[in-house]
């Protein structure tokens, strides 16, 4: 009976033979479930945030907006394991988790992205990847090597008022694109007036997209007395972008600091 009991809890691996016990993964924001589906885990998803539309992941219950889970909606899929990053809101949702008995790990902790291959590779240990997460954090931190600096002026803006200032994911794409934050003087995010956009001078404005309805849309928005007066609203570099590319450091990031560059 020895070898047959052997040989069956070696494929169960319940003996330490190193294979991985499958987990129950809720993704709670859409940049580490972007990370765990390149990582090869999808199949292991069984919940994932309203922004994870990735197809491999079409198959997971969906828990709500990032911005405002319940821990509860969340408990209510069963996970052995959550994880997100600091977009993950509100803050008290960590410990309301673990208070139901839920393994909650927040990774990419700092508020402009700029931990994002750091947090790569706790994916990767969270769900027993190491090597592959190694190797694609550092193919992205290779690929996210500062440009040549240049002194185009940025400004992102999430509603066409409010623009990202420095500690910001924008902010940390910008830099990665040789551009100058014209919005550097700000902590954080801040409401501009009108005038305020004439002043700071933008060579190009990227707005998000999905608020076209407030922002009135790239062209539109161009036209505006204080706008049409910059370099940006001049030259026609007033674009836009998802919020996600514009306003969040995720895997895609190399390419959207290329797109900025080309501007």
């Amino acid at each position: 009976m020895r070898k047959p009991l052997l040989a069956l809890a070696l494929s169960m691996g319940v003996l330490g033979s190193g294979a991985h016990a499958a987990e129950r993964i809720a993704v709670l924001t859409s940049d580490v479930a972007e990370i765990v589906v390149a990582l090869g885990a999808a199949n292991e998803v069984v919940a994932r945030d309203r922004a994870s539309r990735m197809r491999e992941l079409a198959h997971a219950s969906e828990i709500g907006f990032m911005r405002s889970l319940s821990a509860e909606t969340i408990a209510g899929s069963r996970p052995t394991l959550a994880i997100g990053s600091s977009a993950a809101q509100p803050p008290t949702l960590w410990p309301q988790l673990r208070a139901v008995g839920v393994r909650a790990e927040q990774v990419a902790l700092a508020e402009d992205g700029s931990d994002f291959a750091q947090a790569i590779r706790r994916v990767g240990t969270l769900i027993d990847k190491r090597a592959a997460a190694d190797a694609l954090a550092r193919d992205w931190q290779a690929k996210m090597a500062p440009r040549k600096p240049t002194a185009r002026r940025y400004l992102v803006s999430y509603d066409g008022a409010m623009v990202a200032g420095r500690g910001t994911p924008a902010d940390t794409l910008i830099a990665a694109a040789g551009g100058v934050n014209a919005a550097a003087g700000i902590q954080g995010y801040k409401v501009l007036s009108r005038e305020a956009w004439r002043t700071l001078a933008p060579d190009v404005i990227v707005l998000a997209a999905h608020n076209a309805p407030v922002h009135g849309g790239a062209a539109a928005f161009a036209r505006r007395p204080e706008i049409a007066a910059t370099a940006a609203g001049r030259s026609g570099k007033v674009v836009e972008m998802s919020a996600r590319d514009a306003m969040m450091v995720t895997l895609d990031s190399p390419a959207v600091v290329d797109r900025l560059r080309r501007l």
